[in-house]
C-alpha cells in the first residue's frame, strides 16, 4: 500500500513538472504552432487541450487542417521539380 502512494505521488509530480515544461516551452507560440509542438512531443489531445484552454476537438481539428496543409504544400513542391 505505502508503495502505491509513493507511487502515485511520484506521477503526480512528473505530471506538474511535464505541464509546467510544456506551458514554459509554448509560451509565445501561436496556438496552432503550440497544438504541433505539443502533439509532436505525444501529448494527449485532451492534455494539450487543458494546457491551452481549449477543446480536444480544437486540438483535432487544427492538427488535421495541420496535415492536410503539409501534404498540399508537398505536393506542390513535387510539382516544381
Amino acid at each position: 500500500m505505502a508503495n502505491e502512494q509513493v507511487l502515485e505521488r511520484i506521477e503526480s509530480k512528473l505530471d506538474q513538472m511535464l505541464r509546467l515544461m510544456a506551458l514554459q516551452s509554448t509560451t509565445a507560440l501561436k496556438q496552432t504552432a503550440a497544438i504541433q509542438l505539443l502533439a509532436s512531443a505525444g501529448l494527449e489531445r485532451r492534455v494539450i487541450a487543458d494546457l491551452l484552454n481549449t477543446t480536444p476537438n480544437t486540438v483535432s481539428v487544427t492538427l488535421s487542417t495541420s496535415k492536410t496543409k503539409g501534404k498540399s504544400r508537398k505536393n506542390h513542391d513535387a510539382g516544381r521539380k
